[in-house]
């Protein structure tokens, strides 16, 4: 893995399944801990947010909520955005 080289990707949506793979990528990524809150809202969110994997290797994540504003509008929210140090650079965030 080479710095600025794009790498073969797979996202994919974050479920009552798949959301222990969330929890521990925000443990070794942020120095807070997250709340129930966080999770339930990053589950809600639908689409919005995704867990990023390499070689079956989840390493990064974009964890979003959905804020209902003045008018009906829905706006998204980034609640966190982080990937692997490791996986940094080859184009993750970008896919």
């Amino acid at each position: 893995m080479g710095a600025g080289r794009e790498v073969a990707i797979l996202l994919d949506g974050v479920r009552d399944k798949n959301v222990m793979h969330l929890k521990k990528l925000n443990t070794a990524l942020f120095p807070v801990r997250y709340n129930d809150k966080y999770y339930a809202d990053a589950l809600a969110s639908g689409e919005f947010t995704k867990l990023a994997y390499y070689s079956d290797i989840c390493v990064g994540s974009i964890a979003c909520r959905l804020e209902k504003k003045e008018g009906g509008a829905i706006r998204v929210y980034i609640m966190t955005l982080g990937v692997l140090a490791p996986y940094r650079g080859l184009g993750i965030v970008a896919q």
